[in-house]
């Protein structure tokens, strides 16, 4: 039975094959990566950053990232806007706004927003593009090995060979990448601390040739002076002036009394008005009020 009419029935009709699995269509994959942010998914677009392991993003999302403090494996190395630098590109004069693709359209025929300053290629993943870390500026990796040179092609800024970061790296490569970004890091880790070294001996140097030598500054003299005086000047006890106390005479006639060893009233060079600002005058006995510091036993 069956079969009858003369039908011949093929293996793939009585043999049921393991089917394959399927497998990811690399062009769409590849251009899904070089339009699309690294993280949120979301097509790219101005201003776009990337950071040192050569991921590309939209930079709203890396700030919305960096304040909701997420802490997330893909953005780890991110610490701060300080860890990202924005992508200068160069926009591609024959790209046309992307429409809804039809059954016969492939995604290799779209056209890339942006282009190679120097060479025109096309940033669709087809060829290896790298970035300088110092300026931002978006060159194709052709364009530096044609044109090899020390200033960046896109705006003229000088750069090393160690600046330049490879943008979206194949999975073989990325270990490489981040070697590099560490040992980037280091170097400029160890530099700002050499700069800020060789700024704070620069400012002891010039503090020494501004003055004469053995000069002390101000400030160290007058805390020398102040503690020389064997007392704080807050502490020493008020003098009067027509029953009103006054700190710039008290300090004065303190140290010169100090320093005389003998009464003031007793002294013959000074004058009256100095005379009158100790509790040892004649006018004091006319006080109606006892001296704070002394308390003036007479009014007892």
């Amino acid at each position: 039975m069956g079969c009858d009419g003369g039908t011949i029935p093929r293996r793939d009709e009585l043999v049921k094959t393991k089917k394959k699995p399927e497998q990811k269509d690399k062009n769409s994959e590849r251009l899904y990566r070089w339009k699309h942010c690294a993280l949120s998914q979301a097509p790219l677009r101005a201003p776009v950053v990337a950071c040192e392991l050569g991921r590309m993003y939209n930079k709203e999302e890396v700030l919305a990232r960096l304040l909701d403090r997420s802490n997330e494996a893909a953005i780890a190395h991110i610490k701060g806007l300080k860890d990202v630098k924005e992508l200068g590109l160069t926009p591609n004069p024959g790209h046309q706004p992307e429409g809804p693709l039809t059954g016969d359209a492939a995604p290799d025929q779209l056209t890339a927003e942006n282009v190679c300053p120097v060479t025109g290629l096309e940033m669709n993943g087809r060829h290896r593009f790298s970035f300088v870390w110092t300026c931002g500026c978006v060159v194709s990796e052709r364009a530096l090995r044609e044109v090899p040179t020390e200033i960046c092609h896109r705006c003229g800024a000088p750069f090393k060979e160690e600046d330049l970061v490879p943008l979206n790296p194949p999975e073989e490569e990325l270990e490489t990448v981040r070697c590099a970004m560490i040992t980037r890091r280091a170097a400029a880790k160890s530099a700002k601390k050499a700069k800020k070294e060789g700024k704070r001996a620069a400012e002891g140097d010039g503090e020494e040739a501004s003055g004469p030598s053995g000069s002390k500054p101000k400030k160290a003299a007058k805390h020398s002076e102040a503690s020389t005086s064997g007392e704080p000047t807050s502490n020493r006890p008020a003098l009067r002036v027509n029953g009103v106390a006054s700190a710039v005479l008290r300090d004065k006639a303190f140290d010169k009394v100090r320093s005389s060893g003998f009464s003031v009233a007793s002294d013959p060079k000074a004058s009256e008005a100095y005379k009158s600002l100790f509790d040892t005058h004649k006018t004091a006995n006319k006080n109606p009020r006892a001296h704070w510091v002394t308390c003036n036993p007479q009014y007892f």
